[in-house]
């Protein structure tokens, strides 16, 4: 059995180079693309649907599927080519991406969108197809509504000096289902306070109480994102 050298392997790659543009017709490409623009948008709708976080960004749902669409392009590009793999590793490696993700839930969705992109680009549709269905439930299973614990919420209290802050805290704990304290400042006219709280089937009448029996100066109850510093 002859031995298969380095050399080899290139020159294959260079001959895949050249004849590149036989590996896939204008057909395939279409079906892939296409595929993976109703993955994609599948995709799209899922987290739409599922999104828990403060402030929803349609731009990074958008990308979701671009993002499909574009690893897509690329696995057809360098499909059995060595050269072309090794450039675009070098190539991708040179880039930094500094947006922030906040929530890690959204990393989950990139990820889902590169694989089904990689899996269209080499013709598994079924991979992609059912791989989404199944991520679908699992997405599905883990963020139903209707559970206190799926919706966190951030309490801050300004409590004069004059009134006693324990009655005024025994009130919200009495209130709420959990109640977990994130921080506590003192001054000379004000005690605040920052919680998390979990609300009883979503009522807040007890911040009314709490204002008209003069126990606070000011409460503020705002959907928790996990960033104490965008308070």
């Amino acid at each position: 059995m002859d031995q298969i050298t380095y050399g080899d392997i290139f020159k294959n790659s260079f001959v895949a180079m050249q004849s590149g543009m036989e590996r896939f017709t204008i057909l395939d490409i279409l079906i892939n693309l296409g595929v993976s623009f109703l993955v994609g948008l599948f995709i799209f709708f899922i987290y739409k649907k599922t999104f828990q976080g403060v402030l929803y960004q349609r731009s990074f749902n958008v990308s979701l599927v671009t993002i499909t669409m574009i690893i897509t392009l690329i696995i057809m590009t360098i499909s059995g080519n060595l050269i072309l793999s090794l450039g675009m590793v070098g190539a991708l490696s040179i880039v930094r991406f500094r947006t922030p993700i906040k929530d890690p839930v959204d990393l989950v969705f990139i990820f889902w969108a590169i694989s089904v992109g990689i899996a269209n680009g080499v013709g598994y549709f079924n991979i992609s197809i059912i791989g989404s269905i199944v991520m679908t439930m699992v997405l599905l299973l883990m963020t139903r509504s209707g559970d206190a614990e799926d919706h966190p919420y951030l309490l801050v209290l300004r409590i004069p000096v004059q009134v006693d802050e324990n009655e005024a805290m025994a009130l919200v704990k009495k209130s709420v289902d959990i109640f977990s304290l994130k921080s506590k400042s003192i001054n000379q006219d004000y005690c605040e306070v920052t919680a998390e709280v979990r609300l009883k089937n979503s009522d807040t009448s007890f911040i009314n109480i709490l204002h008209s029996q003069n126990k606070v100066e000011k409460a503020t109850l705002i959907t928790y994102s996990g960033d104490l510093a965008q308070v």
